[in-house]
């Protein structure tokens, strides 16, 4: 059931408190194309994005994500929708959106729904441009959640399908992967007891491991070592190949390739990892998680566009 029209994942906004550094950042080193830069904000998108941006950066105090967003079919009809589960939503524009609304998830994500953004050409076949690791397109995104079957049901409604779930001790799913469109997940989302709702990363698809190792490369040589976080390794679930690499204002993002995609969904059978087999569910070649990882990510905006408190 897809009651709201969602067509896939779109972009993501995050916060910034210097966007001089975040240009340099995602732009100069990384290789996001820049579609522009207008006021407190950058626009920025993968090589293979036609659309005006898939990552947005705001000029903010502090870190955090200010909202995700999806495309939908019908925008009345996904309002509609919201409108009987008694989720309230707020008219919202932004550059190279006309018309979209926002509204706070059960778990407490800001999340914009639109149907139709400016369209700008995707730049796949212009190599002379490409540069950094040439982010392809926005892959998925990493929630941090209290109530994690409320999500998952929330997401359900939206057209996701599970694709994979990762059991605690005590054998209830701790984490969830869920998809729309048919690869490995459009989002994941673990239970927390502390820190939520918690933006923790997004991700950006790459085509090739030697572009994973690159990004560690190109962060090496430009010295900035402490925003290597994780890896390059590889995941048990999803199978993907991945790089975490921490901005300047500690906002987390992932490059990511190799994972799989679902053929037959109605076939699909969801991957079940037992606590057991966490250590080669979260990296395939055994290696240990840094701390960091496990515990920090960002706080979330609310409707008005400040940063919400921790409900734990």
């Amino acid at each position: 059931m897809n009651g709201m029209n969602v067509l896939r994942l779109s972009h993501v906004c995050i916060r910034s408190t210097d966007l001089e550094k975040a240009r340099y950042f995602y732009e100069d080193l990384l290789g996001f194309q820049e579609t522009e830069k207008k006021g407190d904000m950058i626009y920025l998108r993968g090589i293979e994005e036609g659309q005006h941006h898939s990552l947005g950066i705001k000029l903010a105090d502090s870190p955090g994500l200010s909202y995700i967003a999806y495309r939908v079919s019908d925008l009345d009809k996904a309002r509609e929708e919201l409108e009987d589960l008694k989720i309230q939503t707020r008219k919202f524009k932004e550059d190279g959106v006309d018309d979209a609304f926002l509204f706070i998830d059960p778990q407490g994500f800001p999340t914009l729904f639109y149907n139709d953004m400016e369209y700008v050409g995707d730049l796949r076949l212009d190599f002379h441009i490409h540069k950094g690791v040439s982010p392809v397109r926005l892959a998925h995104v990493n929630l941090m959640v209290k109530d994690l079957q409320e999500e998952v049901n929330f997401y359900k409604r939206m057209g996701f399908y599970e694709t994979e779930e990762f059991l605690d001790k005590e054998g209830n799913p701790n984490i969830v992967w869920m998809t729309r469109l048919g690869q490995s997940h459009d989002i994941a989302m673990a239970r927390s007891s502390s820190k939520v709702p918690g933006f923790h990363h997004s991700t950006y698809y790459v085509h090739d491991v030697k572009d994973i190792i690159r990004a560690a490369d190109i962060l090496a040589s430009a010295k900035l070592w402490d925003s290597i976080e994780r890896g390059p390794g590889r995941h048990g679930v999803t199978q993907g190949l991945y790089i975490y690499l921490r901005d300047m204002d500690k906002n987390r993002v992932e490059f990511f390739t190799s994972d799989y995609t679902v053929l037959d969904p109605d076939k699909w059978k969801v991957k079940v990892w037992t606590y057991d087999q966490s250590r080669y569910r979260s990296d395939f070649w055994g290696r240990p998680i840094p701390e960091s990882w496990l515990k920090e990510w960002v706080p979330v905006e609310d409707l008005t566009g400040k940063l919400r408190g921790w409900n734990s």
